[in-house]
């Protein structure tokens, strides 16, 4: 087990140094201790910024007390602000203050629950604010990549240098199960990781669920429904059954899945299915934004990860971890892409990556050693359905050690390592 001991640099530090070089406004948002404020502290040489956190009760009185002031503190360099959402009343106070003076990289802001959707904050900060998603650790920046990882790009060039790529299954099989949170990585037993993740869930209870929604009953269920999810893997959402299991109304759980989204803890693929019949399923997959939260809530380890029933869940894990880091590679890709699901009667993609000008990749995320002609069966068939000029590339994802191109008469069909993710050249 790999125990990270230092702090691990961000691939969006550039990102968020090119917002705040046009923009009054920068907000990094994503869950609790994702690192966030770590970002920003990377951005930033120590003279270009003052640095204020709202979980500082003296902070938040003050910048209660009069926002318009708090805000003003530091007009010659950037005023960061942690944890801006525990504060409502600063959206108006940096509103009135960027529309008096529009410099460039004026703030910077960070929080937990998603600002720009939040009652009264959307309406005040529209035009004038950016922002940027932070998700855990990407593995490649993990591996401490100097050049980010971008895996749809380069499948897009044709994935060259194809005999570069080594698969490490055990490695791939120990990054499922940690998960991408920078604290657990320094951890070095699974009981400490564990300690951490019941720490962190029960943070979520206190402060966020409890405080920020404090007009929600979240804070009732938010413990069974993160293990309900946790549960599941990545699988279709099902909103009966999670309501049978929480004991509530499908409206209720719809509006508790709403806030988990908004505090970052979740993915959603949506059923793509534009230019097929009506029998495509809509239904989004969901999953826990981590894997790493995940297996702690469910007590998957490396160990259990290879018995009969681990591995089941193991094969639902590893599908969710694919989507999660091509999800944590938008931030920094050069192609523009969204990320969905598709199903239709007997065939199914586990992911479908959709790029700005329409064309597709397609991927299917295996968790064998090895794999035949069925592992892409159903990749073979919607290309043929869609034509060769839609889909750019077909992938079977594995946890094998090879990578090759099988040639087909549609096209060739890519079986790579899972960690080709972040080891391709």
């Amino acid at each position: 087990m790999r125990i990270v001991k230092r702090e691990l640099l961000r691939h969006s530090v550039s990102l968020a140094r090119e917002i705040l070089a046009d923009s009054p406004l920068l907000v990094v948002q994503g869950a609790r201790q994702v690192g966030k404020s770590t970002l920003l502290r990377q951005a930033f040489l120590p003279e270009e910024a003052v640095f204020t956190t709202m979980d500082d009760s003296s902070a938040a009185t003050l910048a209660k007390a009069d926002p318009r002031g708090f805000v003003e503190q530091s007009p010659e360099k950037t005023l960061v602000i942690d944890e801006a959402q525990r504060v409502p009343e600063l959206a108006l106070a940096l509103k009135a203050s960027i529309d008096a003076d529009r410099r460039p990289g004026r703030f910077a802001v960070t929080g937990s629950a998603d600002l720009l959707r939040s009652p009264g904050v959307s309406d005040s900060l529209a035009g004038r604010a950016e922002s940027l998603h932070l998700g855990p650790l990407s593995q490649g920046e993990i591996q401490e990549r100097t050049q980010p990882e971008d895996w749809v790009s380069w499948m897009l060039d044709g994935a060259p240098d194809l005999a570069g790529i080594k698969g490490n299954p055990d490695t791939v099989r120990e990054a499922v199960i940690r998960g991408g949170y920078p604290e657990p990585l320094k951890r070095s037993t699974p009981a400490r990781i564990d300690s951490w993740f019941d720490s962190y869930v029960n943070n979520l209870l206190v402060y966020d669920a409890g405080h920020i929604f404090a007009g929600s009953s979240l804070h009732l269920h938010l413990d069974k429904l993160l293990h309900l999810v946790a549960a599941q893997g990545h699988a279709e959402l099902v909103k009966a059954k999670f309501a049978r299991s929480l004991g509530l109304a499908e409206s209720t759980l719809s509006q508790h899945l709403e806030l988990l989204k908004t505090m970052y803890l979740t993915h959603e693929l949506v059923g793509w299915g534009l230019g097929f019949s009506g029998r495509v399923t809509r239904r989004p997959k969901l999953s826990l934004h981590d894997t790493g939260l995940a297996s702690s809530l469910t007590g998957l380890t490396v160990e259990k990860s290879r018995l009969v029933g681990g591995m089941e869940y193991f094969g639902a894990l590893l599908e969710g971890f694919v989507a999660g880091e091509l999800f944590k590679q938008r931030s920094w890709s050069q192609s523009r892409y969204r990320l969905y699901h598709f199903r239709e009667r007997d065939t199914e993609i586990d992911i479908v990556v959709e790029l700005r000008d329409g064309r597709l990749i397609l991927v299917e995320v295996k968790s064998a050693r090895d794999v035949n002609a069925k592992a892409w069966a159903h990749l073979s068939t919607v290309r043929k359905r869609l034509g060769r000029g839609r889909v750019a590339a077909a992938v079977v994802l594995y946890m094998g050690e090879h990578a090759a191109a099988v040639n087909l008469e549609g096209g060739p069909v890519h079986l790579l390592p899972v960690n080709s993710l972040w080891a391709h050249p």
